[in-house]
């Protein structure tokens, strides 16, 4: 499955027989051996060349495109090596007891201000906006787990109904 890439359709839409697409490095332009050849054939039979800036490649030439197929077997290669060295540092990681992602709970600086945050918003004389802002909050969400976390109930709207019954019954 290939990812839609909004840019680059847009440069096929664009691109004219004889135009060469040029690229920072293949490993921008797919992500395996197969997808690389398969964008290849698709700029060739559109009569488009690629030239690639990192790596030597340059496919008006059938040398050219020998060394191209060489160059996506060894970044596929190199990518599978990152994939096996990022597998193996997590694992190691996590024997080591530590976890990845976000620690779980309020950030500390949260925590410190909830108290003030519940007393201004029981208060009911600031919007949750002015709050945010007065408090440097990010967003509604965290604002409410500050709530929470100081023990306030939050009004919050119920759900919807799912279907409403209009008409006789």
């Amino acid at each position: 499955m290939q990812a839609h890439k909004p840019s680059w359709e847009q440069l096929l839409t664009y691109a004219r027989p004889g135009d060469t697409v040029v690229i920072w490095r293949l490993d921008r332009l797919g992500r395996s051996t197969k997808h690389l050849i398969e964008v290849v054939e698709d700029l060739s039979r559109r009569q488009l060349h690629l030239i690639s800036l990192q790596d030597p490649i340059d496919t008006t030439s059938p040398g050219g495109q020998l060394v191209f197929q060489i160059f996506c077997a060894l970044a596929e290669h190199e990518r599978n090596v990152l994939v096996q060295r990022t597998h193996a540092g997590l694992q190691a990681a996590r024997a080591r007891g530590r976890q990845g992602g976000r620690p779980p709970g309020l950030a500390l600086r949260y925590q410190k201000i909830a108290p003030a945050v519940k007393e201004l918003y029981e208060a009911g004389q600031q919007s949750t906006r002015q709050l945010m802002d007065y408090f440097q909050i990010g967003s509604r969400r965290t604002l409410y787990k500050i709530l929470r976390f100081a023990g306030c109930r939050i009004n919050e709207k119920p759900a919807l109904p799912a279907a409403k019954v209009v008409g006789k019954v």
